[in-house]
C-alpha cells in the first residue's frame, strides 16, 4: 500500500465542499465510489457533512493555508481489504498523523486497477478551533504503510524515499498524462553524458547539443528548455546540484554566449516510450487538440459577442424607457422614483446577461476540454478505436490484473470489443463492464469479477471467457474463488472446460449433481428415512443491501438513502411487513421497524406466500428469523 498527501498549492482552490462532491461524484460509472464513511461529524449525509466541516474551519479566521487535508491510500493490485480492515486504516493512518479528534469524509473509489481509499480531513480541530498541520508526513507514511501491511497481511510496497520531490511530480505527470516530462527526458537522453564531464565548458556544451541551458537561479541552479519550461538541476539528479558541481567542477561558469554549433536534439512532449508504435496516433491527437483549441476559441468569441449585443440591447432600453419618462411625466419626484426603477431594472438585466455568460464559457470549456494524451486514447477506446486500446495497454504504467482472474488457455480467439455496455476504461486499457450488482474487468489477457463477486458476474465472466478465449480456459485465484467458478460454470450452459483436472473435475461432479432428478423418500430396511434439514440461509451481501436501500429511496421519493440493514435475533418482535425481493436467484423480505428497513433471507416458499401479503401488515419475527402472524401461525 502506499499513502500520498494531495496539497492544494492555491489557496482559492481550497474547498472542502467541492473535494467531497468530487469524491463522491459517481460521473456515470457503476465502480467509480464505494463505502463512504464520516467521522466525527453530527451528520450521516456526507453532504451535510461537508457543509459542517466548511462552518467548523470559517470559524478559525487566523489560518492563512489550506485547511483540508487530501489524503490517498491505495492498494496493490488485486488487493480489497474487508469494510471493517479500511475503517482500521483509515483510523489508524489520521490518529498517526494527529487528526484522530477530525472531522473527515472518506470514499472508497473502484475505478482504477488499484482500489483507492480518499480521505478529506478538515485540519481545523472541531472544539478548539486551531489548525494542525502534520509534521514531515511523509515520514510516518512508509512507517505507517509498514506497520499496516503486516497488521492486516496486505502484499508488501517499497515505501523509501529514493526521488527527490520534482522528479516524483515528474514521474506523476507521466503516468497519468502519458507524456515525456523535461526531468525524464533529460535523465534518459543526457544523465550520463553530465555525470561523466570534468569542466564546466564540457558541460555547457552537452547541454547545448540538447538544446538545453543551465542557470543560476536563487540559491541554486535550473535547467531550460528555451521554450519557458524550467526544473531545478538537483530534481534531474542529486549529484546535479549547484553544491556537488561546484564541489566536482569549480565555481560556476555561464555558458559562453556565442555558440556556433546548432542542437542535435530538443526536448518535445512526447509520449512516453511504450510497446508499439504511436506515431500516427499522437499525429492524430495533436490535429484533434488544435481543432478543440480552435473551436474553442470560435465559441468564446461567439459568446462575447452574444453577450455585447445583449448588454448593448438592454441599455437601449434602458434608454428608451429614461426618455420616455422625461417626455411623459412632469412631477420631479415621479421622475426620480421612475428613473430608479428604471436603473434598478437594468442592473439585474445586467447581471443575469454576465452569469449566463459565464455558464456559457463553464460549458465551452468543458465541451472543447484540453485532453492529455492519455485521456485522449481512453476517450478514443470509450467510442470503439481498437488502436487507442491498444496504446492504452502497451504503455509501461499499464499492469495486468492479478488475483482471482480467467485467463485463455494457448492463443485468443478474438480480442476486447468495446461495447455500448462498458462502464468505464482506465488508463491502463482495462475495460470495466456492469453486470448487475458486480462488473467485470478485461485488460486484454484475463478477467476479473470486481467489488461485490456474484454469481451474475462469474457467470458473465465465463460467458465473454468463452467469446474471446474458446472452450478451454484457466482460472487462477483462492480455492473459494475456484469452487465458486466451478459451480456457476456446472450450472451455465455453455461448453467450458478447465486446463486444472482437479478443477475441471469438481465442474464435472457439480454438473452430475444438478442434473440428477430428485426421488421420493422410501423407506429403507432399518425404517423412514429422514429428510435432510435445509441448508443455512446466505446473509444479504453489502451489495444488495445498498441495491434494496437505492429501491426504498426511489419509493419514498427522499433525498437521503434510509437505513437498510440485516436482520438480527436482537430484532425480534412486532414489525410491518414491507416487500419480498428476488435478487441473483435469492429470496429476501424487508420488514420495517422504526425508521429502519430490515432484510431477512427466506426460502422459495416462504416467498411464494409472502407475495399475497399487503405492505403494511403487522407481523411477529422470532430471533431465528421464522416470520409468524397475528395468532401464531408461522408463514
Amino acid at each position: 500500500m502506499i499513502i500520498k498527501h494531495v496539497p492544494m498549492r492555491t489557496l482559492r482552490k481550497s474547498n472542502v465542499v467541492s473535494l467531497v462532491d468530487y469524491l463522491t461524484n459517481t460521473q456515470g460509472r457503476q465502480e467509480r465510489v464505494g463505502e463512504i464513511a464520516l467521522t466525527n461529524c453530527q451528520s450521516d449525509r456526507h453532504d451535510a457533512a461537508s457543509l459542517e466541516m466548511l462552518n467548523t474551519q470559517s470559524l478559525n479566521t487566523r489560518a492563512q493555508s489550506d485547511k483540508t487535508y487530501h489524503l490517498i491510500v491505495s492498494f496493490r493490485p488485486g488487493e480489497l481489504p474487508s469494510p471493517e480492515a479500511l475503517r482500521a486504516i483509515e483510523a489508524r493512518v489520521c490518529h498517526r498523523l494527529g487528526f484522530g479528534a477530525h472531522q473527515r469524509v472518506s470514499v472508497l473509489h473502484h475505478d482504477t486497477n488499484n482500489v483507492h481509499l480518499h480521505l478529506a480531513i478538515n485540519k481545523i480541530h472541531p472544539t478548539r478551533y486551531t489548525l494542525h498541520e502534520p509534521y514531515k508526513a511523509y515520514r510516518a507514511f512508509g512507517e505507517l504503510c509498514d506497520s499496516l501491511e503486516d497488521a492486516f497481511h496486505l502484499e508488501r510496497d517499497q515505501h523509501q524515499v529514493r526521488k527527490t520531490g520534482g522528479e516524483n511530480r515528474a514521474s506523476d505527470m507521466e503516468r497519468h498524462a502519458g507524456t515525456e516530462s523535461l526531468i525524464g527526458w533529460i535523465q534518459r537522453d543526457c544523465l550520463d553524458d553530465l555525470r561523466s564531464v570534468q569542466t564546466w565548458a564540457e558541460l555547457h556544451q552537452v547541454l547545448h547539443q540538447h538544446g538545453l541551458v543551465i542557470q543560476p537561479r536563487g540559491q541554486g541552479l535550473v535547467i531550460t528548455d528555451g521554450q519557458g519550461t524550467f526544473v531545478r538541476a538537483s530534481s534531474v539528479a542529486r549529484d546535479l546540484s549547484k553544491q556537488s558541481l561546484e564541489r566536482r567542477l569549480g565555481r560556476f561558469q555561464p555558458p559562453d554566449p556565442v555558440q556556433t554549433a546548432k542542437p542535435t536534439r530538443r526536448y518535445e512532449a512526447k509520449p512516453v516510450r511504450s510497446r508499439m508504435d504511436t506515431t500516427v496516433l499522437y499525429e492524430r491527437y495533436q490535429q484533434d487538440r488544435l481543432a478543440r483549441a480552435q473551436a474553442r476559441a470560435v465559441a468564446l468569441h461567439e459568446a462575447r459577442s452574444r453577450k455585447a449585443q445583449h448588454i448593448d440591447a438592454a441599455k437601449r432600453a434602458g434608454q428608451i424607457k429614461r426618455d420616455t419618462i422625461k417626455l411623459t411625466m412632469r412631477e420631479r419626484i415621479a421622475k426620480k422614483l421612475l428613473y430608479a426603477k428604471v436603473s434598478q431594472s437594468l442592473r439585474s438585466d445586467l447581471r443575469q446577461i454576465v452569469d449566463r455568460h459565464r455558464q456559457d464559457c463553464m460549458s465551452i470549456t468543458a465541451r472543447y476540454q484540453r485532453l492529455t494524451w492519455a485521456d485522449w486514447l481512453r476517450q478514443q477506446a470509450l467510442a470503439g478505436d481498437q488502436e487507442a486500446l491498444r496504446a492504452l495497454r502497451a504503455r509501461d504504467a499499464a499492469r495486468g490484473l492479478v488475483g482471482d482472474t480467467i485467463a485463455p488457455v494457448g492463443t485468443r480467439l478474438v480480442n476486447a470489443v468495446v461495447g455500448a455496455n462498458q462502464d468505464h476504461i482506465t488508463k491502463q486499457g482495462t475495460i470495466i463492464y456492469r453486470v448487475g450488482l458486480s462488473a467485470v474487468r478485461d485488460d486484454g489477457a484475463r478477467l476479473q469479477v470486481s467489488r461485490e463477486v456474484t454469481n451474475d458476474g462469474i457467470e458473465a465472466a465465463l460467458r465473454l471467457a468463452v467469446q474471446k478465449y474458446g472452450t478451454t480456459i484457466a482460472v487462477s485465484g483462492s480455492d473459494a474463488f475456484k469452487r465458486r467458478v466451478a459451480e456457476v460454470a456446472a450450472r451455465s450452459r455453455h461448453t467450458i472446460r478447465f486446463d486444472d483436472p482437479t478443477l475441471e473435475q469438481q465442474r464435472q461432479r457439480y454438473a452430475r449433481d444438478s442434473r440428477r432428478p430428485s426421488t421420493p423418500e422410501t423407506p429403507s430396511a432399518t425404517g423412514p428415512t429422514q429428510a435432510a434439514p435445509p441448508p443455512p440461509l446466505t446473509p444479504p451481501s453489502d451489495a444488495i443491501l445498498r441495491s434494496l436501500a437505492e429501491q426504498e429511496r426511489k419509493r419514498l421519493q427522499v433525498l437521503r438513502t434510509p437505513t437498510v440493514r440485516r436482520f438480527e435475533a436482537r430484532d425480534e418482535g412486532m414489525v410491518q411487513f414491507g416487500a419480498v425481493k428476488q435478487i441473483e436467484g435469492w429470496h429476501f423480505a424487508l420488514v420495517h421497524r422504526r425508521d429502519e428497513t430490515l432484510v431477512l433471507s427466506i426460502d422459495e416458499a416462504t416467498y411464494r406466500r409472502l407475495t399475497s401479503f399487503t405492505r403494511g401488515r403487522t407481523v411477529h419475527l422470532h430471533a431465528s428469523g421464522s416470520i409468524r402472524l397475528g395468532r401464531g401461525r408461522r408463514v
